[in-house]
């Protein structure tokens, strides 16, 4: 956790120094098309254009719980923005209401989240025989120098989702899910995995199999016990079960079960929230603009980057891209030592980067918006008894690469 905020900490001030001139609203990457010059921001540096997505979330976070489609000057693109308020309103309560104070509040909250998601990834490495220093790999994912960099909110709702699962591993369910509902309120795809975590622990109960969910750290044991030592692992299966006999017996609800409860219910309630609010479902709206048929948007940007290469934007689009499918490759090959579990999350998650939408493809950020697909690719890996250290070393590279370009261009 110090490592990773020692590390994200002088990011952000060289980028302050650089790229942004000494002032941290720079990254809100305000733009003309969306926010006017008044009172509240004042003293925000404003572009011409359409600007970034930051300052849709320096909106949210100037009120969390204005939502209107325009406020203090600034009108959302979308009123599927306010589903993501997680991150807004953290940085609301870091700020304490006070509007001049928001975009250092912004950098704080996502400086913070580094830490915490290289902390709930130590957590995840030790329940899986390996030193907790491996919980950097996942604070090091290139992706989020951009969400660090531009005010955005993938971080908080990462750190919040390996946190939860670090919670669901000790036992801790109601913990895990208040984590996961802060995941699921500032990145709604979370719910995705949420969702597919309740599925997979209700077909293991109905086969009278021991779960992650209900057996905790002794579940975890059969599949690590071989990862540190190089040995095959046993798989999950293989258990031995204490479920009742009976079938409604098997799906009878356990205090382990608030882990999953908590979120959803919290989820359904924000949405109906938001619906009663602005007249829309918000997830109906998100799901259209940012998603498609599986490859479609995968095909556009690679006939698109293509095209132009050798652009430097064009190379680092392409090394990301093959990193990723290295990182997937890895995984492939790693699944069997893993519980399964995080088999169908890891897969969950590649199935939602591959139904991207085409603009998320032809955006040259780093591939942040598929961040879910990096962090349970890593899961994955620390469970594999060989040594991870080479991808480890290859995606230390990216992201020193791309720190370089963002510490000097907005």
């Amino acid at each position: 956790m110090v490592v990773a905020a020692v590390l994200s900490t002088g990011f952000v001030v060289l980028r302050w120094l650089d790229a942004a001139h000494r002032q941290l609203g720079q990254f809100v990457v305000a733009g003309s098309r969306y926010v006017k010059p008044n009172r509240v921001t004042k003293g925000l540096p404003i572009h011409g254009g359409s600007g970034y997505d930051g300052q849709f979330y320096y909106r949210l976070a100037l009120s969390p719980f204005n939502l209107a489609r325009t406020a203090y000057g600034i009108r959302l693109d979308s009123f599927s923005r306010v589903e993501r308020v997680g991150y807004p309103f953290l940085v609301w309560v870091v700020a304490r209401g006070h509007d001049a104070t928001v975009p250092l509040a912004m950098v704080i909250v996502n400086v913070v989240a580094c830490g915490v998601l290289a902390l709930a990834g130590g957590l995840l490495a030790q329940s899986a025989g390996r030193h907790a220093l491996w919980g950097l790999v996942f604070a090091g994912y290139w992706g989020y120098l951009w969400t660090l960099g531009r005010d955005l909110t993938e971080l908080t709702s990462a750190a919040l989702l390996m946190l939860a699962l670090a919670a669901l591993l000790r036992h801790a369910p109601i913990w895990s899910g208040l984590a996961f509902l802060g995941a699921v309120v500032s990145k709604e795809t979370s719910v995705l995995l949420i969702g597919t975590l309740t599925l997979v622990t209700i077909y293991l109960r109905l086969k009278a199999r021991p779960s992650l969910l209900s057996a905790g750290p002794a579940y975890l044991a059969l599949s690590t016990s071989g990862a540190a030592s190089g040995s095959v692992a046993m798989q999950p299966s293989t258990a031995p079960s204490t479920a009742p006999s009976t079938t409604l017996g098997r799906l009878r609800p356990r205090r382990s079960d608030l882990a999953l409860i908590i979120p959803l219910a919290g989820f359904i309630l924000w949405q109906v929230v938001l619906l009663s609010a602005t007249g829309k479902l918000p997830i109906y709206k998100s799901g259209g603009e940012n998603l498609s048929l599986p490859f479609v948007g995968l095909y556009h940007g690679v006939v698109h980057y293509v095209t132009t290469f050798p652009s430097i934007s064009s190379a680092l689009w392409i090394g990301e891209l093959l990193v990723l499918a290295l990182l997937a490759v890895a995984a492939v090959l790693s699944l069997r030592s893993s519980p399964l579990e995080f088999r169908f999350l890891w897969m969950v998650s590649v199935l939602l980067a591959l139904c991207a939408a085409t603009g998320i493809f032809l955006g040259d950020v780093g591939f942040r918006s598929l961040d879910d697909a990096f962090l349970m690719g890593w899961v994955i890996l620390l469970f594999r008894p060989q040594r991870m250290w080479p991808m480890a070393v290859i995606c230390g590279g990216v992201w020193l690469v791309v720190s370089a370009e963002l510490i000097r261009f907005i």
